[in-house]
């Protein structure tokens, strides 16, 4: 049963058209994903169903009265005024387990993304508009909303970039490209099979077509020359010069019938080139490895007053390793990477390798200069410099006009990508990246992904983009029971893992410690007890093959 029905929208701001003759019918009960690149239109399609705005033309039509509309938005101003005291806001509070008593102003991203859910649920409307729900959610909410809106009543029209989470709520894709939609049935997984059938298919018939126009062009070419030289010879003095017109008015009557059939061919079945899809390029280079071990904790604790955060830390991150942090909301994930930045207190020993470059994405990028353009910000010496960070701009998806623009006039998304573009030319070593997919549409997180499969440095993230986690991280650091625990494993293996350390993961630690228990060994061979460091390069050696022996 249909809910209602977009019917030729149009909606346009100057020359510029956003959405363009956009059609599609909205099921009743049906859970729709709205797929798209930054600006393509994604929230001017809520925004319209919201009665926020109105098309330029076209209309929205609904089966009977209208639907009771929430429209919960990505950023919401004047967040005070919302009704927190709904007894069933209160219900909702409890599942995401926020504190009775939190103060939105004071509560974490977390907690305010969960308390302006909760209040938009409890309104049970019969139309439920999501833009960018799952923001800051930990794993375990991001569950708890999966299930309310897979048992909802109502119908759901969602954006997000979160690929787990529409693949587990999605019924629909409504993919807006180039101003035009197009409906896919299931969910993201489906939705990128089919569109790249269907773009190989398009590819495949475009190049048949392409030969076939190449092909009778160039038999045009050849009647032309063939019809030029009959022209000529009808001109010539002697018997032949009738025979020679009609020749030549036979190949001119060729010439045309054969092109107003290729063009009447091309008219009626035309085959477009396919749209480039929207793709960003990343290049982040990293200099050579400065040693093995880049930082390493013992018996390090953390508390803000009487509130611990984890206690009894110790662990050691390796070079070239990809470690992904894993813990709900306010478990200390930001403040482990304000730690070895220097920017927190902490009491035991926190060890980091000199030398190094760190790169740190923070999670709301605030840290960039607001009244600086862009061409301030990356100004170079030279042309060839200048030259070279505009291509890399360009390459990030950055038009020449932005390059005027200040900083404060990009969206968060665009303020990523400059964060990325100064790793760039950092030659940064260490990346330490806090929520980094946050804000960036789906063709940047794919493009991210691929960038930091090929970075040659070591990585450590904060995510709950469980994609992302599961194709980047090959160990963990777990965040629960008041400590942090580091795991050898996938993402996907600590989810089915039980609480027993898989045997060949098991074996990969022992082989790490042991080779630097050598490189240990091998120094303090070199050195007399009484030399400087020898009794610290001798600790070192100790509570390695104290851990060393666990793992046998």
């Amino acid at each position: 049963m249909l809910m209602g029905t977009l019917n030729e929208l149009i909606v346009a701001h100057g020359e510029t058209v956003i959405l363009d003759r956009v059609s599609a019918d909205i099921p009743e009960g049906a859970c729709i994903a709205v797929a798209g690149a930054n600006g393509a239109g994604k929230t001017t399609l809520l925004s319209l169903l919201a009665k926020e705005i109105a098309p330029t033309s076209g209309s929205v039509g609904w089966n009977g009265k209208a639907p009771s509309i929430t429209y919960f938005r990505q950023e919401q101003k004047n967040e005070g005024t919302a009704d927190w005291e709904q007894a069933d806001a209160h219900i909702y509070r409890r599942k995401w387990k926020v504190p009775e008593r939190a103060k939105y102003v004071t509560a974490s991203g977390g907690e305010q993304m969960k308390m302006r859910l909760a209040a938009a649920l409890a309104e049970k409307s019969e139309l439920v508009l999501l833009d960018e729900p799952t923001n800051h959610l930990d794993s375990e909410s991001l569950e708890e909303l999966i299930r309310l809106i897979k048992n909802g009543m109502g119908t759901y029209m969602i954006v997000s970039h979160d690929r787990h989470f529409i693949d587990r709520t999605a019924d629909f894709i409504f993919e807006i490209e180039h101003g035009k939609l197009t409906v896919y049935t299931g969910n993201y997984s489906d939705y990128r099979k089919k569109k790249e059938a269907e773009r190989k298919t398009q590819q495949t018939h475009y190049a048949q077509q392409q030969r076939k126009i190449i092909r009778v062009e160039s038999q045009l070419e050849q009647l032309g020359v063939w019809s030029e030289k009959a022209h000529r010879e009808s001109t010539k003095k002697g018997g032949a010069k009738e025979y020679f017109r009609m020749k030549a008015k036979k190949r001119d009557v060729q010439i045309r019938s054969k092109r107003k059939r290729l063009e009447g061919e091309l008219e009626k079945n035309r085959i477009d080139k396919p749209e480039d899809e929207v793709t960003v390029s990343f290049d982040v280079k990293s200099e050579k490895k400065k040693g093995k071990r880049i930082l390493e904790l013992k018996n390090v604790r953390k508390a803000f007053g009487t509130h611990e955060l984890f206690a009894n830390v110790s662990f050691t991150v390796q070079a070239g390793e990809r470690i992904g942090l894993v813990g709900p909301n306010g478990s200390g994930k930001s403040t482990l990477f304000r730690m070895a930045l220097g920017e927190e207190s902490y009491e035991g020993e926190l060890w980091k390798t000199s030398g190094m470059k760190i790169g740190y994405l923070s999670q709301t990028v605030l840290d960039l200069p607001e009244d600086v353009t862009m061409a301030e910000y990356f100004h170079a010496d030279t042309f060839h410099e200048q030259g070279m960070i505009r291509i890399n701009l360009t390459n990030l998806g950055f038009s020449e006009k932005q390059w005027d623009l200040p900083l404060s006039a990009l969206s968060q998304g665009e303020r990523v990508k400059v964060k990325l573009m100064q790793f760039i030319l950092e030659g940064t070593d260490v990346l330490l990246l806090d929520e980094p997919t946050n804000h960036l549409d789906l063709p940047s997180r794919e493009e991210l992904e691929k960038t930091l499969q090929t970075f040659p440095g070591t990585l450590l993230f904060a995510s709950h983009d469980r994609y992302f986690t599961e194709r980047m991280a090959n160990g963990l650091l777990i965040f629960e029971n008041g400590t942090i625990q580091k795991v050898p494993m996938t993402y996907v293996e600590w989810q089915e893992r039980g609480t027993v350390v898989q045997p060949e993961k098991k074996e990969e630690e022992r082989l790490r410690l042991e080779t630097e228990l050598q490189a240990v060994l091998g120094k303090l061979s070199l050195m007399k007890p009484n030399d400087k460091g020898y009794a610290e390069l001798d600790k070192t050696f100790l509570e390695l093959s104290g851990l060393s022996r666990d793992l046998k």
